[in-house]
């Protein structure tokens, strides 16, 4: 509730004393203290502090006033039960927005994971020149991560956006790009002592599939309104996590069964295939 502001119980005057003839002119601001006296102890600071609480009662009571002056007309309808419909209306917020923090937290966690197995892979080397360098994709890989761990802190400190979210999109996108340039990276190298090398698997047809889903997902959450944006926020996130990490896997597999077929090189279970799971998704 808030305090009225006309009638207030305690009033505290602060009167000003006259000052003493040939006295030094105190600065401005706090009341000054008599020498070598405890501050806690001085008459004149106690006077003060009671001046200012009173002052921060007011400002607050002023905050609360403009805050309930700022809600929408239409909840301050005379609908019947408006007053109920609106206080359950805020804990079903508050209990959505919770469960929203808890699966951006979760993403952020299983993306960072995800970004740590393409560094993990990008170890397996073809060992020529032309091969992009570890410090190239670290740092590409470094810059999602970073992307990942600030949607995190938003998260905790409440202040995630629609921005927030689509740059947290776009990076697991970026992710699922560095996993293919690092298959076709390998594949190029490969192929040019062995022209006739195939995979094995229509990479083509995977590629474009996943490419566009991803693209799907992320246009779809970048056009739609905020109503509809809300709505779509927990199955975009989530469809787009599991699509690129099964895009990503894909990659890394069909990348290690690659290297497999560089001179001189043998990697244990290379030649596996990678898990089709487009039927499930």
């Amino acid at each position: 509730a808030v305090a009225r502001m006309d009638r207030p119980r305690h009033v505290v005057i602060v009167r000003c004393e006259k000052k003493k003839k040939g006295a030094a002119d105190e600065p401005a601001g706090e009341p000054g203290l008599e020498e070598g006296g405890d501050p806690h102890q001085s008459s004149s600071y106690q006077q003060y502090r009671k001046f200012q609480d009173v002052i921060d009662q007011l400002q607050q009571c002023a905050s609360e006033l403009r805050a309930r002056r700022s809600l929408k007309k239409d909840n301050m309808d005379d609908t019947p039960f408006n007053y109920e419909i609106n206080k359950i209306r805020g804990y079903w917020t508050e209990i959505h927005s919770a469960k929203i923090s808890y699966l951006l937290l979760l993403r952020a966690k299983d993306a960072i994971e995800l970004a740590s197995r393409i560094m993990t892979e990008a170890h397996l080397r073809a060992q020529t020149p032309s091969e992009i360098s570890l410090h190239t994709v670290d740092q590409t890989v470094r810059t999602y991560v970073s992307i990942f761990v600030k949607t995190a802190e938003d998260t905790y400190h409440r202040k995630v956006d629609r921005a927030t979210i689509l740059s947290f999109l776009c990076a697991l996108q970026g992710l699922a790009a560095d996993s293919h340039i690092l298959f076709d990276d390998a594949l190029a190298f490969v192929r040019s002592s062995q022209p006739d090398y195939s995979p094995k698997h229509d990479v083509e047809v995977i590629n474009r599939y996943y490419q566009q889903e991803i693209k799907r997902l992320i246009n779809n959450f970048r056009e739609a309104s905020t109503t509809e944006a809300l709505e779509i926020l927990h199955s975009t996130v989530n469809d787009l996590t599991q699509k690129v990490a099964s895009y990503v896997t894909k990659m890394t597999t069909l990348r290690k069964s690659t290297l497999a077929h560089v001179p001189g090189r043998t990697i244990a279970s290379c030649d596996a295939a990678p898990p089709d799971d487009r039927q499930n998704e």
